[in-house]
């Protein structure tokens, strides 16, 4: 039935081989500990950051951080914390060319001495012979047989886990106990309610793992969204309502040692789902197009010696026009390519709630250019029935790329407009506002009659 990149199963091994693994991971962190590397930063996108992140957030460890974000603000905080000459940096990327992964590397590779960066990587990638190059702590290979979604429980997220202090033993011992059947259920599950019509999926966590659903969006989006179907996962819905095309998952153990299991089991669901739906689980064909048309935005503005700030307007939508064309079965994707910070997401949210309520539809959001690794495949490869609403700002400060000719607020703006592009190339509908300022956020929430 399908094609390509349908060995990829090493994730039903991954707890056996890690618990293997896992007494030369403890053995590592101490030892970075007792040469006073307390702290731990992540630097990687979609697979690579969000398993450590979830992680970090269940178990309250602020000493584990993830770097997912090339606005300018989020790179500048992580060089200006208080702890930047205690931590460790985690290069995290399997095909080991990830643009966003290796200009953190660039940037932080001028601030750190090399014995203080490790690499997970493919075996022969660039990042692995950059690592041996620059004489980097460790390089840990990146099983060849597991996708970067499908990687929690591998190297990705048990070395940050044991950098952290975390139980990763236990995790792994609880996740061999889960029932592969009983898994494969919940995906039939989903599939059956999506099939009739209900294929908004709201997850709804514990508040004690909350962050799970991060990671459960990108599995079953990116595994799902492709040849026009697709699953649409909601997270953190701020209207909280009951839409008739939603099912609502909460079925989720509450404690973070049983994240493991929660893992395996949401592979082997997201698996069954997709074979349900007739995709292949492992496969995200619709990704390298907007990677590909932000390079192009790059060399573009770098050729004509101006900033992608300066590009032609694209031909979007406005936001009241977009939100007139809004159907039945609709959802709408806020992206918003501005600082992770806990206020600007809640002035996101604030949005997301006012035009869920207009609309009646269920909504998502995710920051740029962290969603182009988790949701960004469903949006192009899944059903035409997203509502685009891209939001940009000037960025008050910004930092150059060493060895890259382009800064991190370039780079992103190179990829709000790729993206832009690659949704408006497959027909869908999309709006774009910049903004000069995050603070103007408010405005957007002020909506008027449509």
């Amino acid at each position: 039935m399908f094609r390509g990149r349908m060995d990829l199963l090493g994730w039903k091994d991954a707890p056996r081989d890690s618990l293997a693994q896992w007494d030369e991971l403890a053995r590592f962190a101490e030892a970075a500990r007792r040469d006073g590397l307390t702290h731990t930063v992540v630097c990687g996108m979609g697979g690579s950051s969000l398993a450590p992140q979830v992680l970090a957030a269940s178990f309250g460890q602020a000493r584990l951080s993830v770097l997912d974000s090339t606005d300018p603000a989020a790179v500048l905080a992580v060089a200006r914390a208080p702890e930047f000459d205690r931590t460790l940096f985690v290069i995290s990327s399997k095909s080991g060319s990830t643009v966003e992964t290796l200009s953190f590397y660039r940037y932080l590779a001028t601030r750190a001495e090399p014995r203080r960066f490790v690499a997970i990587t493919d075996l022969g990638s660039p990042l692995e012979a950059l690592a041996r190059a620059r004489g980097f702590r460790a390089v840990f290979p990146h099983p060849p047989d597991v996708g970067g979604r499908y990687a929690a429980l591998t190297v990705v997220g048990m070395l940050p886990a044991a950098l952290a202090g975390i139980d990763g033993r236990v995790l792994l011992e609880r996740a061999l106990a889960v029932d592969p059947e009983a898994a494969r259920a919940l995906g039939a599950r989903i599939a059956a309610a999506a099939l009739a019509g209900r294929d908004k999926l709201g997850l709804r966590p514990p508040a004690a793992v909350a962050r799970l659903a991060d990671w459960i969006e990108q599995l079953v989006a990116e595994s799902t969204g492709k040849g026009g179907r697709g699953v649409i996962p909601v997270v953190d819905d701020p209207v909280g309502a009951q839409y008739p095309d939603c099912q609502v998952v909460t079925d989720v153990p509450p404690e973070p040692l049983a994240l493991g299991a929660a893992c395996v089991s949401w592979e082997y669901a997201t698996w069954e789902l997709c074979v349900r739906l007739g995709v292949n689980a492992f496969d995200q064909p619709d990704v390298e197009q907007a990677k590909a048309l932000a390079r192009a935005e790059l060399e573009g503005a770098q050729r004509g010696g101006v900033g992608a700030q300066h590009a032609a307007p694209l031909p979007t939508l406005t936001p009241e026009v977009l939100r007139r064309s809004a159907r039945p079965g609709d959802y709408l994707a806020i992206l918003a390519y501005l600082a992770p910070t806990p206020d600007v997401t809640a002035k996101l949210q604030a949005v997301r709630a006012a035009w869920g309520r207009a609309l009646g539809c269920a909504t998502t959001f995710g920051f740029g250019p962290r969603y182009l690794h988790s949701t960004g495949q469903l949006h192009k490869g899944g059903p035409n029935t997203g509502l685009f609403l891209v939001v940009t700002a000037d960025d008050a400060e910004d930092a150059e790329i060493p060895e890259t000719g382009f800064t991190f607020g370039r780079l992103k703006r190179a990829q709000a407009r790729g993206d832009i592009r690659a949704l408006l190339a497959r027909g869908r509908r999309v709006a774009h506002v910049h903004l000069r300022r995050a603070e103007e956020l408010t405005q957007l929430a002020a909506l008027r009659p449509a």
